[in-house]
């Protein structure tokens, strides 16, 4: 289910809609296979009534383990629009976070080599007035999500210079504006050079 249209603002665009990474689900999924595995093998050694009740309530156990955890896999998101980033997670208890995307100063993202192997990493945002970046942990394709929030900041920034000058800015503005957002972060250095080639050749 994808980020209600309701909440949207007028022109507002929904860019990246994310939940966890399958990864969310392994430990409970791995406990009900081997739980039911083990549980079949032993019911052919002639066990008590009193052991079998313990590995039914072994596989009880490991099921609703993995229900929770897919119910809170379900409840939990990160959705990025052209205007703001929202992340909401919780079952029965909700909590939420909005963040516009002028407030965002950096984004970046972090993966170990077994993230790399599976394709999830964490990604990291910061905003003025926190001491520590929000991390949003085991999303998949990081690299990808911090791609295209770099994209949506900077299209903003870009849009946003002629209010900011109250005139159509020189290249040497943009060009300032465009090596603050290569050291905060916001693009790569592929997207500097190209961006920074685009404006050299209006000269």
């Amino acid at each position: 289910m994808g980020f209600p249209a309701k909440l949207l603002n007028p022109g507002e665009v929904v860019a990246v809609d994310l939940r966890p990474h399958w990864k969310f689900l392994t430990a409970p999924a791995a406990a009900v296979v081997v739980s039911a595995l083990g549980s079949l093998f032993a019911l052919g050694d002639g066990l008590p009534r009193w052991a079998r009740l313990a590995l039914a309530g072994v596989v009880a156990a490991s099921v609703l383990w993995l229900a929770g955890r897919w119910a809170r896999w379900r409840a939990t998101s990160l959705v990025v629009t052209n205007q703001r980033l929202v992340a909401r997670k919780g079952v029965l208890a909700r909590s939420g976070r909005e963040v516009p995307l002028d407030r965002l100063s950096d984004v970046s993202y972090r993966q170990s080599v077994l993230d790399r192997l599976v394709g999830c990493g964490d990604v990291l945002v910061e905003s003025p007035g926190r001491d520590s970046p929000e991390v949003f942990f085991d999303l998949p394709r990081p690299q990808e999500a911090q791609r295209l929030i770099s994209q949506l900041l900077w299209q903003r920034s870009a849009a946003a210079s002629p209010v900011r000058y109250g005139r159509e800015p020189t290249v040497a503005e943009q060009l300032a504006e465009l090596a603050e957002l290569r050291r905060r972060g916001v693009i790569s250095r592929r997207e500097f050079a190209a961006k920074k080639a685009e404006l050299l050749s209006r000269i």
